[in-house]
């Protein structure tokens, strides 16, 4: 009579349990198999209590996974996750196991056959990454499939956190074939990202500026960020540093996020007429710093807490879930405010560069989004979403660094402008100088000569009476007039130099024919050729031809002291839009640059530059070329 009740009673509870729970089917693992997801082949056990050992659990009903994926969001619980396998065949299988979640604290794979537990290692990131059963970014499981049916538990541990555990199925062959393939658009996105990190490092060693300064720390962070996202970082950067492990990736997120913001505050100018976005944007950063501080506050590196979060051991978590749920709802609302920002600068000051920022901030929206939706469980846990973040990541970095190029070059730009103005300015104010240098010239000139040359002249003619009526019987007074006449003669020539009359009456080409033919009197063992039958002088500025004959002059003055020449040969010539000047002899000539022919050409340099004339010197063979071009329509 027991023994029927008995059987009675296991019969009520075979049709009590749900179906869910005895409705696992095994997978067949036939010789055409190669990767499989697992998502519906799978059922689920929540463990909230975090007692269940695996004798209890494989005596406890799961529940079959109904979802597209095994995403559990925010949990304080463990999980455990049961599949069957079936081998058709007479020998074991190679396969693996892989879970492409490369950031679960604990998990461990148990093998059940014929009422037999196998325990695989234990692993995670809370240790060591050579404690994983494979080298791999993610977590593998080496299986040999017996003939049969097997059944597999494999316990997960990421409580207080959001849990999603994407299962993949692989026969070894396969997935050692397409490995590489997989990685390939995760180390193309970490090099372009990587590429701008240490672009960004150079422009601030370069410029150093506060702007450039934030822009290479938000590179650096990002790349941190996406290498802790892929979990290469703990396999190739930090594999015994479990205390970052876990902390990396909020870490860099949050530093990304801090030198965003001080990013778009230098960019835009906040604290200039935008109190609302200045103090949103301090009060960001001021919450992300905060949320830093709780973080590491609770990492074992720092030994602040005894019961300190990700600890090995065991950690309550619900401090850990009420800190990720904020850190995902700033971060949500960070998201957001970015590219509202730049729509908003656009509206109100019509810059397409504010679109282009909200353009690469919309890419970083789309990718935070993306992995804060996979962590609420409102997405799948995939390849896709699993890279979105690379790519939209990588986007971005390169949106704002042209946008950050091109704001360097518009100040380059305006720079150039102003030095062009001062350069003009000082140009123009020399040039009036000149002109007044020039006035004075000339009234100088005129004083001298109907002044003072006049009296010279009236005192000689006086002077020379009184020697008449001397009758030879004072040779001083001779002497006297010989001098006076001579002074005068100095005087008249001085007078000419400052502004020869023949330069304003008749222009440049017949006071340089009137200089030249006293030179050759003065120099009879020097011969002067003049060029100028082309020449044209219509609508030439008079201080420009002031500036033309004073260079002839210098030039003329040093070929007589100097270049012991014999020969020189002047040409002046105005074609099309250019006025030409050139003195050439052939003396002992000196070492051309820009630094030889002492004062003289020196100043003839700083006479040319005021008229954006270009001035040459050149040594020959035999003698010098001297050549000044200068623009006709400068005035």
């Amino acid at each position: 009579m027991a023994k029927h009740r008995q059987a009675c009673f296991l019969w009520l509870v075979l049709l009590m349990w749900p179906k869910a729970a005895w409705a696992q089917t095994p997978i067949p693992i036939g010789p055409d198999f190669d990767q499989l997801f697992l998502t519906t082949q799978v059922a689920l056990l929540e463990d909230s209590t975090h007692a269940l050992t695996i004798r209890e659990v494989v005596r406890v009903p799961f529940t079959l996974n109904n979802k597209a994926s095994i995403n559990l969001s925010f949990t304080l619980s463990y999980y455990w996750v049961k599949f069957r396998l079936y081998n058709p065949d007479s020998v074991s299988k190679p396969l693996l196991l892989e879970v492409e979640n490369p950031h679960l604290n604990k998990l461990r794979l148990y093998t059940v056959k014929d009422g037999t537990i196998r325990p695989g290692p234990l692993t995670g990131d809370h240790f060591p990454f050579a404690q994983r059963p494979v080298r791999h970014p993610h977590f593998l499981f080496p299986l040999s499939l017996p003939p049969g049916t097997t059944t597999y538990y494999l316990w997960v541990d990421k409580h207080g956190e959001q849990l999603q555990i994407p299962l993949r199925l692989w026969r070894r062959e396969a997935f050692e074939a397409t490995t590489d393939r997989r990685f390939l658009l995760v180390g193309c996105m970490l090099g372009i990202n990587c590429l701008y990190c240490i672009v960004s490092l150079l422009v601030f060693l370069f410029f150093r500026q506060k702007i450039t300064f934030y822009y290479w720390l938000y590179t650096m962070f990002a790349a941190l960020f996406l290498v802790a996202h892929t979990g290469l970082g703990f396999e190739y950067l930090w594999p015994e540093a479990t205390w970052w492990a876990s902390a990396a990736r909020p870490t860099c997120a949050m530093g990304m996020y801090i030198f965003t913001l001080l990013f778009a505050r230098r960019f835009f100018s906040f604290s200039a007429g935008h109190r609302f976005l200045d103090w949103f944007t301090r009060g960001l950063i001021g919450l992300f710093v905060l949320l830093l501080l709780v973080l590491w506050a609770n990492n074992p590196a720092l030994h602040v807490k005894d019961n300190y979060w990700y600890n090995p051991v065991y950690y309550s978590g619900e401090g850990l879930l009420i800190f990720m749920k904020v850190v995902n709802l700033t971060a949500f609302v960070f998201l957001l405010s970015l590219p509202l920002i730049g729509i908003y600068f656009y509206i109100r000051y019509r810059k397409v560069e504010s679109l282009w920022f909200s353009l690469g901030n919309m890419t970083l929206l789309v990718g935070g989004l993306s992995v804060i939706l996979v962590f609420a469980g409102y997405l799948p846990d995939n390849y896709i979403t699993q890279n979105t973040p690379l790519l939209t990541n990588a986007i971005e970095t390169i949106i704002l660094s042209f946008l950050l190029a091109n704001r360097f070059k518009n100040i380059y730009q305006q720079n150039a402008l102003i030095a062009a103005d001062l350069a003009e300015q000082r140009r123009q104010n020399a040039m009036q100088l000149l002109e007044g240098q020039v006035q004075e010239r000339k009234r100088l000139s005129q004083e001298l000569h109907d002044g003072l040359s006049l009296s010279i002249a009236n005192i000689r003619l006086r002077l020379s009476l009184l020697a008449d009526r001397l009758n030879g019987e004072s040779r001083e007074a001779d002497v006297l007039v010989e001098d006076l006449g001579q002074v005068g003669q100095d005087v008249r020539q001085f007078s000419h130099a400052l502004s020869p009359i023949l330069l304003e009456r008749h222009g440049l080409a017949e006071a340089l024919d009137d200089l030249l033919f006293h030179t050759r009197l003065a120099h009879p063992g020097l011969t002067i050729n003049f060029e100028h039958k082309e020449f044209s002088q219509e609508n030439l500025p008079s201080v420009l031809q002031q500036s033309l004959y004073q260079i002839v002059l210098e030039l003329i003055n040093n070929i007589v002291r100097h270049a012991q020449a014999t020969h020189t040969t002047i040409r002046l010539i105005r074609t099309g839009n250019e006025l030409v000047l050139e003195v050439q002899d052939n003396g002992v000539g000196y070492e051309a640059g820009e630094e030889g022919g002492g004062i003289g050409l020196a100043n003839i340099r700083s006479r040319a530059d005021l008229f954006s004339a270009t001035f040459r010197v050149v040594r020959l063979p035999e003698g010098m070329l001297h050549t000044l071009r200068v623009p006709v329509y400068t005035r």
